[in-house]
Formats: structure tokens, C-alpha cells, sequence
């Protein structure tokens, strides 16, 4: 085992992965206790509803984006960083597969759709009121590490995509599976969760969420394209470390 954790340390560059990993791990770790546990609403906000914070996309990403940087921090440490398929551990193949599918296009479509509704009209998205008890900080946790962890991570570590055809069935279920989510809430509560999709008619609401749902796919390509760029598509063999 040592003689694996030595090698995966070797040189600046692994180190620097490594807490790289390890400090957005203990980020999202630190702000989802923060936000069951210590976060102090007002009265009017105390009592989040159906589903809790688990009821928002938001909150889903910082679990999403949690869980990969905490296996790849234990990846770093007991996996493996190989091109080649015949030298993967079962940890590599999960973390590209996570990162691939879902942890980039969700971590890039948080950010991005956040602060486009937040500049357009924040009382759709995060009502002012928010600013007297969400702390700053949370809500760049939440809203804004997501897109500049998954630049970094692109950067830093290859990741080997699946085709197409397997990364958009599992992007397909992600979205599906929040939808019925947002929907049943709605339905036992009469309360939609954004308050823009109450503002909104049935056919905005389909045509707003169809739009939500192509932006996500359009970012799944990104990622992948964005992959590609950096490491090559066919290439064998990892950049060097030096």
C-alpha cells in the first residue's frame, strides 16, 4: 500500500492534486453540515417543507460534488491515475464515469444558471431578504465553487469519458429523477420549489424546464469536449508529472 500512496505523491503536481482533492472535499463537506446543522433561518424560513434542503438541485450538487472529491482524494491515495483501461482500478473507472456524466455538467449548470437568474432578477432564484441571514460564503460554496472546481479538475486529471450514448442516458435519468422529485413536491405541498416556476404558466414551465434540461446536456458535451482538448482523445499514457 505505501508503495502506492509514494507514487501517487510523487512530484509537486501530485501533491497539489491531492489537497486540491482533499480541500473541496472538507469545502462541501463543511457547508452541507453547516447548512442541516448551524445554518440559523428566521422564523419565516425555519420550516423548509417537503423534502428540506434536499428539496433544491443546489443542495444535490454539493452532495454530488462532495461524494466525487471524497473518492477522488481516496483515489489519489489507494487508486490509480492510468490511461490504460487494463491498468484502472474499479475506484478510477467510477470517479471518471461521476465526473464525466454528472459532477461536470451539474456543477457547471448550478453556477452558470444561479447567477444568470440571480442578475436577471434575483427575487426568481435568491430574494434580497436572503442577504440578512445566508452567509456570503455559503452561498459561493453553493453557487459558485461548482464551475470553478470542475475548470480545475478538467485541468488537473484526466477523465475518461464513456460514449455518448451511456453519458447522456445517465445525464437523461439525473435530470428525470429531479424533475418527478420538484413535481411531487409541488403536488403534496402546492408549492413550487423556485419561486420563477410558479411565476410561470404550464407551457412556460415545460418550456422552461426543457431549456434547464438542454443546457445541462449542452454542458455534458462541453465537458467532454473540454477533455478532449486538454488531454487528447486518443491518446495513450498520462501527461508527465515533473
Amino acid at each position: 500500500m505505501f508503495s502506492v500512496v509514494s507514487r501517487h505523491l510523487m512530484g509537486k503536481m501530485g501533491l497539489f492534486v491531492l489537497f486540491f482533492h482533499m480541500y473541496l472535499f472538507l469545502h462541501y463537506g463543511y457547508g452541507i453540515y453547516y447548512d442541516l446543522f448551524l445554518l440559523k433561518r428566521p422564523e419565516s424560513h425555519k420550516s423548509l417543507g417537503v423534502g428540506g434542503s434536499f428539496k433544491y438541485l443546489t443542495f444535490w450538487d454539493m452532495l454530488l460534488q462532495c461524494l466525487f472529491f471524497g473518492l477522488a482524494l481516496l483515489n489519489d491515495i489507494i487508486g490509480s491515475s492510468s490511461r490504460d483501461p487494463r491498468k484502472q482500478t474499479t475506484l478510477q473507472k467510477i470517479i471518471d464515469f461521476l465526473f464525466a456524466t454528472l459532477v461536470f455538467s451539474c456543477g457547471a449548470f448550478v453556477t452558470t444558471s444561479f447567477w444568470s437568474l440571480y442578475n436577471i432578477n434575483r427575487d426568481l432564484i435568491y430574494p434580497k431578504i436572503f442577504d440578512t441571514w445566508f452567509p456570503v460564503w455559503l452561498n459561493h460554496n453553493i453557487h459558485t465553487t461548482p464551475l470553478i472546481g470542475v475548470i480545475m479538475e478538467s485541468y488537473l486529471t484526466y477523465h475518461k469519458y464513456p460514449s455518448r450514448g451511456k453519458g447522456f442516458f445517465t445525464v437523461a435519468f439525473f435530470c428525470l429523477a429531479y424533475l418527478v422529485w420538484v413535481c411531487y413536491i409541488a403536488h403534496v405541498s402546492n408549492h413550487w420549489v423556485y419561486p420563477i416556476l410558479a411565476k410561470l404558466t404550464v407551457i412556460g414551465r415545460v418550456a422552461f424546464i426543457s431549456a434547464m434540461c438542454i443546457l445541462v446536456g449542452i454542458f455534458y458535451l462541453a465537458g467532454e469536449k473540454l477533455n478532449q482538448s486538454l488531454w487528447g482523445k486518443d491518446q495513450v499514457g498520462l501527461k508527465k508529472i515533473k
